[in-house]
């Protein structure tokens, strides 16, 4: 057993601390700002520039599961993680940056401000009551990501597992209730920052630890040379799987939230063009950082154990709580983010829309401040889902979330032809055949889910479109 007591000291603990608490007096400072109405709590007004929305767009894109996930894949997969994920995350995520993005902001009408509300704008209002699955299906996801920040809290304190996720999540909600997006988008332009410099440190203390990047490649090659094959320990199909599972960001109700938060459409191409750059190697780091570790601690009895041990070790004293600053402040962002966006919708989109249409602004405001403290308390709870490790989380979630609305988004956008009962039948038959093909044929001929629903879905959706289209209702965003 190591002990990270040994490896952890009093600058790692002052670095810490003095990053916990700016964050938090961040939250207090935008309190007033962010109450004001929903749209100022949700999309902070619609007035965020350029130099915060780099920051919003690395702590959407780059969470948690960026440092500990792609860390253990690193670990187990090998180099072929990047090739099928962080690669491939890299360019399928450019027309977000270039066209949609700055489509959302500028061509879609100023009433939609959730994902349901596109959803329904382009298709229909039970379309876009079944998009809210998206954000909820997202908080499963939120559970392991506080899960990483509980362990490592853990691994450094020494105190319970159980009490570093109530202290973290109940902090996260706390600051998410009284700040919204708002607190978000100047704390996400910090947390960009340290999660960048922290990378960097990483990579140097690798190279320096290997004596240089062939010591390193040597030494994995001695450890287990399939680690640096083009598929690693996985089946092509596998490996396509996580391809699929890259394009999550399409469906993530973060992205058009934010999105929607830009100041004007020109501003979301230059910032997340930008991050784009930074996020390709910011992901390689913590895949090279995974993978040191397999080699400097093979005995290690967890992956979590091993990991850490080895940032601290190639980390010096103060860099070291940077680093877990880094992880924690990505935790914060995105688990903060789902819960201020599925709060919001269940109120709005669900009970506002569907059950209380003369529901005030204010009402709405205050429902959702409610709904976060009991979702926050629920991701607490969840966190026990992903006590053996996060490495898969984004692949089964997010993978359902891309197999199911993908296609309708995209078409949404860009297909001439769309209509509202082609984007309710493709939704509707993804749920079903997801469902089908993962949980009673258990992925047969090892196809992924994520994959087979996303062909079966896609056949769905057009078939359905031109089976319906009628030229009197089209409509298309020029």
């Amino acid at each position: 057993m190591i002990d990270f007591k040994e490896l952890w000291g009093a600058a790692d603990w002052i670095v810490l601390i003095a990053y916990f608490v700016g964050v938090m007096s961040v939250g207090f400072v935008m309190h007033r700002k962010a109450s004001k109405n929903f749209k100022s709590f949700f999309v902070a007004s619609r007035r965020l520039t350029i130099p915060v929305l780099i920051g919003v767009a690395g702590a959407a894109w780059y969470d948690s599961w960026t440092i500990v996930g792609l860390g253990e894949l690193g670990a187990t997969l090998g180099i072929s993680i990047v090739l099928f994920y962080v690669v491939p995350g890299c360019f399928l995520r450019l027309p977000l940056a270039l066209w949609i993005g700055p489509m959302t902001r500028d061509k879609l009408p100023d009433w939609i401000i959730t994902l349901p509300d596109m959803i329904r704008y382009f298709y229909n209002k039970p379309a876009g009551v079944l998009a809210s699955i998206v954000p909820m299906a997202s908080i499963l996801y939120c559970c392991a990501l506080l899960f990483a920040a509980g362990d490592v809290l853990h691994l450094v304190a020494g105190v319970p597992l159980w009490a570093t996720m109530v202290v973290a999540g109940v902090a996260i909600i706390i600051y998410t209730t009284m700040a919204g997006m708002w607190g978000l988008a100047v704390t996400d332009l910090i947390q960009f920052m340290v999660m960048t410099v922290s990378a960097g440190a990483v990579l140097l203390g690798v190279y320096l630890h290997f004596n240089g990047a062939g010591g390193f490649l040597d030494a994995v090659t001695a450890s287990d040379p399939e680690k640096l094959s083009l598929t690693g320990h996985q089946t092509f199909a596998t490996a396509f799987g996580y391809v699929i599972s890259a394009a999550a960001l399409y469906v993530n109700a973060q992205s058009y939230q934010r999105f929607g938060a830009a100041k004007e459409g020109g501003d979301i191409k230059v910032a997340y063009s930008l991050m784009l750059v930074i996020g390709l190697v910011f992901s390689t780091a913590m895949v090279v950082a995974g993978l040191a570790s397999s080699v400097i601690h093979p005995d290690a009895s967890t992956f979590s154990e091993g990991y850490w041990a080895t940032i601290f070790e190639v980390l010096p004293a103060g860099a070291r709580g940077l680093f877990v600053a880094a992880l924690i402040a990505a935790v914060m962002s995105t688990v903060s983010a789902d819960m201020l966006i599925t709060g919001g919708i269940l109120v709005k989109d669900i009970y506002k829309d569907m059950f209380k249409p003369d529901l005030s602004d204010q009402s709405v405001l205050k429902g959702t401040k409610v709904v976060i403290v009991l979702i926050g308390l629920f991701i607490i709870c969840g966190t026990y889902l992903w006590r053996n490790g996060i490495g898969n989380a984004w692949a089964v979630i997010g993978g359902f979330q891309v197999a199911v609305f993908l296609i309708p988004i995209l078409g949404g956008f860009f297909f001439k032809r769309k209509t509202a009962a082609g984007g309710l039948t493709a939704i509707v038959a993804g749920i079903l055949f997801y469902i089908a093909w993962q949980f009673m044929l258990q992925a047969p001929f090892g196809i992924p889910s994520s994959v087979a629903t996303w062909i079966f879905g896609g056949i769905v959706y057009f078939i359905a479109c031109f089976a319906t289209y009628k030229p009197e209702n089209r409509q298309v965003l020029e």
